[in-house]
């Protein structure tokens, strides 16, 4: 009778534990929503709304350069995800550098493409030097629990948000001097979305054993 009732409060505890982790979850995520219609207020309101070097392109370069420094960091900490991590810190730190695109312009139109195929081709020489370990990283990280977070925030940054940004569906939609704006505020604050799942996703896996 006394194991029998442990065994009830062991898992009641562990039940109670995980609602409340993902009430902890959902909490942080709703939190992330209202920062992001908050700063999408703000650009919107702005005197020049939606620039190149508006808030939500600078909130946007913030989310990508935190999550690539926590994969490259999680790829030290994890030997067993190493190769698979180093790839995703790879392909989000090219992402970063495509964002500054207009930035690196001032220099010399299409600049970006330089230190992107230079972090490109770091990481796949890694990934080929220790293709074994590479993959089995990989498979481990597909494995990972939350890898879904970090997909559902890859698909709506390189295809929700193009799909959704495309001009000739906000042409038909709004008069010819309004659509433009509003497809790149629709585009912009789908992309800022999508960056705060992938962080999310990278928070994730940095505190996961904690």
């Amino acid at each position: 009778m006394d194991t029998h009732s442990s065994a009830s409060q062991s898992e009641l505890s562990s039940d109670i534990k995980i609602l409340l982790g993902t009430f902890r979850l959902a909490a942080l995520l709703t939190l992330g929503v209202i920062a992001l219609f908050l700063i999408f207020q703000w650009d919107a309101f702005s005197d020049n709304p939606f620039s190149e070097a508006g808030p939500t392109e600078l909130i946007q370069t913030l989310l990508l350069a935190f999550s690539a420094a926590l994969f490259f960091l999680e790829a030290r900490r994890r030997p067993d995800m190493r190769g698979g991590l180093i790839l995703v810190g790879g392909f989000i730190g090219c992402m970063l550098i495509r964002e500054q695109d207009y930035f690196l312009d001032l220099v010399h139109h299409g600049c970006w493409k330089w230190p992107a195929l230079a972090l490109t081709f770091a990481c796949l020489t890694y990934a080929a030097a220790t293709f074994r370990a590479t993959l089995a990283g990989l498979a481990r990280l597909a494995r990972w629990r939350h890898f879904s977070v970090l997909l559902i925030g890859l698909a709506i940054v390189l295809a929700y948000s193009r799909l959704i940004g495309m001009g000739a569906l906000w042409r038909e939609l709004l008069p010819i001097d309004g659509w433009r704006m509003a497809k790149t505020a629709v585009e912009e604050s789908n992309e800022l979305l999508g960056y705060l799942i992938i962080v999310f996703s990278a928070l994730l896996l940095r505190f996961e054993r904690r």
